[in-house]
């Protein structure tokens, strides 16, 4: 069986529920939690996929017919629910703190900086020392493009305000990578539940599942989130 869902819309803890085990904790990701689910097989993006090491798939392609092409003759089952809160529950349960992760923190010296951009007629510089005694034609145009590189903030800025400052651009940054991403996948691979076993509505039903999912998803707030997805919207 093929269980499709928006990022962060309770596939996992669908599964969890089939299989009989605990699902009904709230404010919480079961991500983490559901084994033997392979990545390759979130966004069916490659053309030929590992086989399955359960008979349940996990997957956020939400297109029967990319579904059906990688995964013939299975059952699906297809969570609906309203992408933008669904990718909002994402992002403030593991989404952002991916990015936090994976953001390189450039620390560039500024011999190495020197050194990447230096015009083949420039000088040899080894040393910090060495840079203070570059003609001052060279060492302003060094100096300008190192401040853009590393975007130099005003020394009567409080630090207090620098954090805050850059912890808002990481998620104004993080906020547009993911919903940028997959509204350009969804795109791609539009909605297409007509070949779906079952449909879940969780805005809908009021089995259990569904009720418990209004009530997740309804924990959810970021007006960070919220205006760059509608800015994106806008372009």
């Amino acid at each position: 069986m093929i269980i499709a869902f928006y990022p962060g819309a309770g596939g996992n803890r669908y599964l969890k529920r089939i299989s009989g085990e605990d699902w009904t904790a709230t404010g919480i990701s079961y991500d983490n939690q559901v084994l033997d689910q392979l990545y390759s097989h979130r966004y069916l993006l490659e053309e030929q996929l590992p086989a399955a090491k359960t008979k349940y798939v996990l997957t956020h392609c939400m297109n029967s017919k990319k579904i059906q092409q990688m995964f013939p003759n299975k059952l699906i089952v297809f969570i609906n629910s309203n992408l933008q809160q669904s990718l909002k529950r994402e992002w403030i349960l593991a989404g952002h703190a991916r990015f936090a992760c994976n953001k390189i923190k450039s620390n560039i010296s500024r011999v190495d900086h020197y050194n990447a951009i230096k015009d083949p007629s420039w000088p040899e510089i080894d040393s910090d020392e060495q840079l203070k005694t570059l003609p001052e034609s060279i060492s302003k145009e060094v100096n300008c493009d190192y401040n853009k590189v590393i975007d130099i903030s005003t020394s009567d800025t409080p630090e207090v305000l620098l954090a805050l400052t850059q912890k808002y651009i990481d998620e104004i940054n993080s906020a547009y990578e993911i919903i940028k991403w997959h509204k350009d996948y969804y795109q791609k691979f539009p909605v297409d539940f007509s070949a779906a076993e079952k449909i879940i509505n969780v805005d809908l039903l009021q089995d259990d599942f569904s009720l418990l999912m209004n009530q997740e998803l309804a924990l959810y707030h970021s007006q960070v989130f919220d205006q760059v997805w509608k800015k994106i919207d806008e372009q």
